[in-house]
């Protein structure tokens, strides 16, 4: 038999057995919702009509643009396609080279019309007498910066690096002085570690007293011009 358990179709009349009244005060009945709307309102006054529109049917009185169909269109023929002496409408024959256009009195001045070049070609340009004094400043720097590395045998090799650092702005003096000093300076830093200290000292001496020599020599000379 069908009991409440099988849905609201089968419920009894009566509340099922098993169901305790409940202990609480039923829930209040909640106040109607006031309307958000103050009420009816006025017929807004103040307003101006709008002045009368013109009808669809006059706003445009000239007729819209309109062609025959059957009649072809209208090309126009650039200089590219047809001669300028040509009519409109005319047909060009193919075996006609296009038309071109001849440049008649003096030709224009440009690079191509100037005479060739005459005499002896220019000396190369020769470095100022201020920029040569400020690289003979810096070689005797270096020169002096070997001169300390040749006296204390243990800065040779940062003396030599930093020598080749500043022989790097007179290049035109000292050639590849500048390279050799910073090669061979890196070379004492990195591998002098690994050598004897009597033989790393020599080896510094002797290698500041070869680029002491070098810079003072190429200080002494003129500048040669780069190329």
């Amino acid at each position: 038999m069908a009991s409440w358990t099988d849905g609201a179709a089968y419920a009894p009349i009566e509340r099922p057995a098993g169901f305790a009244t409940p202990e609480v005060a039923p829930l209040e009945v909640a106040a109607p919702e006031a309307a958000q709307t103050p009420g009816p309102m006025p017929t807004p006054t103040g307003f101006q009509p709008t002045a009368p529109a013109m009808p669809l049917d006059q706003v445009r009185t000239a007729p819209p643009p309109s062609r025959n169909p059957s009649a072809p269109f209208e090309v126009g023929a650039g200089l590219m396609t047809v001669g300028s002496s040509m009519g409109r409408g005319a047909e060009r024959d193919p075996r006609v080279p296009f038309q071109t256009y001849e440049i008649t009195g003096n030709p224009p001045s440009g690079v191509d019309t100037l005479p060739p070049p005459t005499g002896a070609p220019l000396p190369a340009p020769v470095i100022s007498v201020q920029q040569q004094s400020s690289q003979r400043t810096l070689v005797f720097l270096a020169v002096v910066c070997a001169v300390l590395g040749l006296t204390i045998p243990a800065v040779a090799p940062w003396m030599l690096f930093v020598a080749g650092l500043l022989t790097l702005r007179a290049l035109p003096l000292v050639g590849r002085a500048s390279v050799w000093s910073i090669a061979v300076g890196l070379f004492l830093l990195v591998f002098g570690v690994f050598l004897a200290p009597d033989a790393a000292s020599a080896l510094g001496r002797l290698a500041a007293a070869v680029f002491a020599a070098w810079f003072g020599i190429a200080a002494s000379r003129r500048s040669r011009p780069r190329r």
